[in-house]
């Protein structure tokens, strides 16, 4: 796959994670929650973004991207799973616990997607960008963790039906 492919079917994943968190912003019960699901949404508008200017290199310079490391099918997968989950916490088919772990699954997975692209990406500042990105769905999944746990300690504090 040749990398403007490459960074539209990324972006694509970036935008459908970001309406994965509104979409859970929207079913939260607590308004702290979902402003913290809020802002995950805009750091992965923000992805985005940051891919479609990596575009703007590849068109200018398209050397600064050596090989992908991450297979077409790894990345589709990917983005098909994102389409999956979203489909599923917009139509109720998941709870929102449910929906949180497959998307902690999610963010694990792009942590691993963008690390290898920056290894493919020979100009610096690009890589830096990679590198961010990569770090955000760290960040992204650790705070599931906390949400998770958050929801835990408060699912076990309610009586049994």
């Amino acid at each position: 796959m040749n990398a403007i492919a490459f960074l539209d079917h990324a972006a694509a994943l970036e935008i459908t994670l970001s309406a994965t968190y509104e979409a859970l912003a929207e079913k939260a019960e607590d308004n702290g929650l979902a402003l913290e699901l809020k802002r995950l949404q805009q750091e992965e508008g923000n992805h985005s973004r940051v891919i479609e200017a990596g575009k703007n290199y590849v068109r200018r310079a398209p050397d600064l991207f050596g090989k992908t490391i991450i297979t077409e099918e790894e990345l589709m997968a990917g983005l098909e799973a994102t389409r999956s989950v979203l489909k599923d916490i917009r139509s109720g088919v998941v709870n929102f616990r449910e929906a949180l772990v497959i998307v902690h699954r999610l963010e694990t997975e792009l942590e691993k997607i963008h690390m290898a692209t920056v290894m493919a990406v020979k100009d610096e500042s690009l890589r830096n960008l990679f590198q961010q990105m990569a770090h955000d769905d760290r960040d992204h999944r650790l705070t599931l963790d906390e949400i998770l746990q958050q929801l835990d300690r408060t699912d076990s504090g309610r009586p049994s039906a």
